[in-house]
């Protein structure tokens, strides 16, 4: 009987997901969109009823003209009216909250309004950095936005302590991580005469595509470099005119699964600012790729004392020396190892049902 009323409360549970949402089996632009998309269909598959608002897409090509299309982000808000008075309906909300924090507290003004529960979930790490270097209009809308939720989430488990002792916001939070499926692991079977090296994700500057390019030119010819991902502004295809340079394309779920099997390292320099735990980084650990990572953002947190975590001054010397000492020890146990660290600590059969969990304090508040 327990396990009945249990599925009915989930049965019966409607989560309104606001934030940067890709679309069903689509490549994700970053990892706003890849971390949402997963948390949904997961929700979904445990019985969950998700309605998904996603925030509009620029059009780049437009300029600030394109940019227009984030009026609608003052519009999605107004589609709460209809849930007003309906029971056991939640706002699940992913802010963009750099500069977009204005429509995120909106969102949330709205749904306060109308008596339904609101869930921050704080992904990203940049949180602090611009709570602290964006002034003091900014400091007092963020503190609204936090103080007006009725529960908290956050992808890095140091924001915790850091919310009320810099916010100075104490609210319930809890430490949500970025997932990955954990029940069909590829099974480890990297070439043995070759050394595969992948980057996947933006291919941007402030990813640090510059090192990676030069890390693979100082490698020698049992290395190879293979790149995934969308050009940023600042990038371009000519830059990966070599050799030992291959580009894959953007690439769907689907085919970058296939695409991880052969690889054995993961190569992540980034510098940018808003790095949280990313995904590309747990997806690449989660198929054995070993971590040579900058220590940006949640990097450290997500890799454990896996890999490497070089600086944030590093260079291409030092990610190039990091994969060789790599390269001299037993890397099938290490490819192993990771795995069963994302395995322990990023298991979306854990921690949605966790979030599930969650969701039925904030009903019962």
């Amino acid at each position: 009987m327990r396990l009945l009323v249990e599925y009915d409360k989930i049965r019966f549970m409607k989560i309104l997901y606001f934030g940067p949402i890709s679309k069903k089996g689509q490549a994700s632009i970053g990892g706003y969109e890849a971390a949402n998309r997963k948390n949904i269909d997961s929700l979904l598959k445990r019985g969950v009823e998700v309605v998904e608002f996603p925030n509009p897409v620029i059009n780049r090509h437009l300029g600030n003209f394109g940019k227009i299309a984030y009026i609608k982000l003052f519009f999605l808000p107004l589609s709460l009216w209809k849930y007003r008075h309906e029971k056991d309906v939640i706002l699940h909300i992913t802010p963009l909250y750099g500069n977009l924090l204005v429509p995120a507290l909106f969102t949330v003004f709205v749904a306060k309004k109308l008596s339904i529960p609101v869930l921050v979930d704080i992904r990203a790490g940049s949180l602090i950095y611009y709570y602290q270097t964006k002034g003091k209009r900014y400091q007092r809308q963020m503190k609204e936005m936090l103080d007006m939720a009725d529960m908290l989430t956050v992808e890095g488990s140091v924001y915790i302590q850091q919310i009320k002792s810099v916010i100075g916001v104490d609210k319930p939070t809890y430490y949500f991580p970025n997932l990955a499926s954990v029940s069909n692991f590829p099974v480890i079977n990297k070439p043995k005469d070759k050394f595969n090296i992948l980057y996947f994700g933006r291919l941007t500057k402030a990813k640090g595509i510059d090192i990676v390019i030069n890390a693979i030119k100082m490698l020698d010819d049992r290395f190879k470099l293979y790149v995934a991902g969308a050009f940023g502004s600042d990038c371009n295809e000519g830059m990966l005119n070599d050799d030992k340079i291959a580009y894959l394309g953007f690439l769907p779920p689907s085919e970058l699964q296939q695409i991880l099997s052969d690889m054995h390292f993961f190569i992540f320099p980034t510098r940018h600012i808003g790095e949280g735990q990313s995904n590309s980084l747990i997806e690449a650990m989660s198929a054995g790729l070993i971590p040579v990572v900058s220590a940006q953002g949640f990097n450290e947190e997500v890799t454990g004392n896996h890999g490497f975590v070089i600086p944030l001054d590093g260079t291409a010397v030092d990610y190039k020396n990091a994969i060789l000492k790599l390269v001299s020890g037993d890397m099938a146990k290490m490819s192993a190892a990771c795995q069963n660290h994302i395995r322990e600590h990023h298991n979306v059969d854990v921690e949605i049902t966790k979030l599930i969990t969650i969701y039925r304090r904030l009903l019962c508040q």
